[in-house]
C-alpha cells in the first residue's frame, strides 16, 4: 500500500535558489519525474510523494542553481560510493491496518484442540499450545469401557 509522505526543506537551505525538486529511488533520480517543492508562507518548501509502505528509499533535493542539498531531518544518511556525498534515507512506516494484517492469527483447523494454556515466565504472556485431535482417541473416550474406567478412577479418589 502506498502512503503520502511530505518532504520539507527549510528556507535557509536554498541560499539564493528559487526552486527545489525531490529526487530519489522512487522516481529513478529523474528530474523530469521529480515533484517540485512548493514555497510555504514561512519560506520553507514542501513536496509530497506516494511511497510504498515498509520500503526504504534514498533521496536528495536538487535546487535550480544546480546544487544538491540534503534533508535536515532525514531518518538517516548513507554515503554514495565515489561521490563523497551522502544521500538521505527514509523508511516508510507501515500503517496500523497493514501491521494488523500481518499479526492477525489464522483460525485453527477444525481437528485442532487446545492442549495447554500457560503463562511463560519470560514474557508474562499466555501461550496456548495446540495439538491435532485424534479421531481414534475421541472414539475411544465414548466407549462404555472408557466411561467405566473414568468412574472407577473417580471413586478411588
Amino acid at each position: 500500500m502506498k502512503k503520502n509522505i511530505t518532504f520539507t526543506l527549510p528556507a535557509e537551505a536554498l541560499q539564493g535558489a528559487t526552486e527545489a525538486f525531490l529526487l530519489g529511488d522512487f522516481n529513478n533520480w529523474n528530474p523530469e519525474n521529480a515533484p517540485k517543492l512548493e514555497k510555504q508562507p514561512d519560506g520553507s518548501f514542501k513536496a509530497a510523494a506516494q511511497l510504498e509502505e515498509g520500503k526504504t528509499y534514498q533521496y536528495r533535493f536538487l535546487l535550480n542553481d544546480g546544487r544538491w542539498v540534503n534533508d535536515y531531518h532525514a531518518q538517516n544518511y548513507v554515503p554514495v560510493s565515489g561521490l563523497y556525498v551522502d544521500n538521505c534515507v527514509i523508511t516508510v512506516p507501515e500503517s496500523k491496518s497493514a501491521e494488523n494484517k500481518k499479526t492477525t492469527a489464522k483460525p485453527a483447523p477444525a481437528n485442532t484442540k487446545v492442549v495447554k494454556a500457560a503463562t511463560t515466565p519470560e514474557s508474562g504472556k499466555t501461550k496456548t499450545v495446540k495439538k491435532a485431535a485424534s479421531k481414534t482417541k475421541a472414539a475411544k473416550a465414548d466407549t462404555p469401557k472408557a466411561k467405566k474406567s473414568k468412574s472407577t478412577e473417580e471413586k478411588s479418589r
